[in-house]
């Protein structure tokens, strides 16, 4: 036969010269184990005080009970003579006063419903905690789900471009500081608690989701887009915000991380004067996103290989985004930029391209021949 494995319902004796304990067990056998001490870790479902006999010790034993963390919650009961002052004893906090005569049946008929009391909340925990470790669960597996598909639509954008999934590791990395850097600069925990700020992160790598939609051929050109061509590549911004807010509207509620990266895909482009695209937003008018995301995005620019330039030093990067302070971002970002510009470079460093790789990749580009904008690389505009 099967063991039982349940563990065993502990009543705590205080006072052991009760001349009625063995009456008491034997009443509560098997549901219940008497014991003067707990094993470790145990937590009484009762606690039992023999206060027959020195009385005046009743308040200090109860006050030793508050003060253990195991036995705190559980219901205290006394063992009380005759002509016990049950009502001032109650006042102290005990659940029940239980006086002579005493029978078998008696203590059966006061002890054992608190017991199946106690059952049940142990019940109760026991399902609730099965039923978070099945959501949590269950609540991962949609989301590991979720963040797999954004992250190949996302490296289906990068690619367009000759980036890489580092490219989007680089970028949540440089978010993440740059979040937690202008979080202690300005001290606006209102504005990017944790939750928003592991959104930001999350909805990153879509920020250029909206390249899907701009002909291959324009965004490899190697040399200078001419107006035309710049204006086609500038609409991944609206084209991006436009995809992800269809996305979003076939949903029965509203997606925090869509709303994110929706918010991020149309202003991680606009400049801090103004001079951005697409709606020439000014100022704080930028969502934080958006101010973030553009920082991070010129600044992994100015340290990775193009097929128009080489890679620059990441002190050279640094000083390059710093002159752009007031005009292309934001100053206090770019000052928690300057803060933090080591563990910058040590993002940059992890999750670093390959540089051989990377040229041939652009070699390979420059040496294919020009699509046209409707070919099957190339989505028509």
């Amino acid at each position: 036969m099967p063991q039982d494995t349940k563990p065993p319902v502990w009543v705590l004796i205080v006072g052991c010269q009760a001349k009625d304990w063995p009456d008491v067990q034997a009443a509560l056998a098997p549901q219940a184990q008497l014991v003067d001490a707990l094993p470790a870790d145990a937590v009484p479902a009762l606690v039992l005080i023999d206060a027959t006999e020195q009385p005046q010790r009743l308040p200090s034993r109860l006050d030793a009970l508050r003060a253990d963390p195991l036995c705190r919650s559980a219901p205290v009961l006394a063992l009380a003579g005759p002509s016990a002052p049950v009502d001032e004893w109650l006042a102290l906090g005990l659940s029940d006063v239980l006086q002579p005569p005493w029978s078998p049946a008696r203590w059966r008929a006061r002890l054992q419903p608190r017991l199946q009391l106690h059952q049940l909340a142990v019940l109760l925990r026991e399902g609730q905690q099965h039923f978070e470790t099945v959501l949590h669960q269950r609540s991962q597996s949609v989301a590991l789900e979720r963040d797999a598909l954004l992250w190949t639509l996302a490296l289906l954008a990068e690619r367009r471009d000759h980036e890489t999934a580092r490219h989007l590791l680089r970028m949540q990395g440089y978010v993440r500081v740059l979040a937690l850097g202008w979080r202690r600069l300005t001290g606006r925990l209102a504005e990017l608690d944790d939750e928003r700020l592991e959104l930001m992160v999350r909805a990153t790598p879509l920020h250029d989701i909206g390249k899907l939609e701009v002909p291959a051929h324009l965004l490899r050109k190697p040399g200078r887009l001419t107006p035309e061509e710049f204006a086609i590549v500038k609409t991944h911004t609206l084209r991006g915000h436009a995809a992800l807010a269809s996305a979003q509207a076939q949903l029965e509620v509203p997606c925090p991380l869509l709303t994110m990266a929706q918010e991020i895909a149309l202003t991680h482009q606009e400049r801090w004067d103004g001079t951005g695209y697409p709606r020439g937003l000014a100022g704080e008018a930028i969502p934080l996103s958006g101010r973030i995301v553009a920082l991070a995005t010129v600044y992994d620019a100015l340290i990775s290989v193009r097929s128009y330039k080489e890679a620059l030093p990441h002190d050279t990067a640094v000083a390059v985004v710093c002159g752009c302070r007031g005009t292309h971002f934001d100053p206090q970002l770019v000052e928690a930029f300057e803060r933090d510009h080591e563990a910058i470079r040590a993002v940059a460093a992890r999750h670093a391209d390959d540089a051989d790789e990377m040229h041939r990749l652009i070699d390979a580009a420059l040496r294919a021949p020009a699509k046209a904008a409707d070919s099957p690389d190339g989505v028509a505009v």
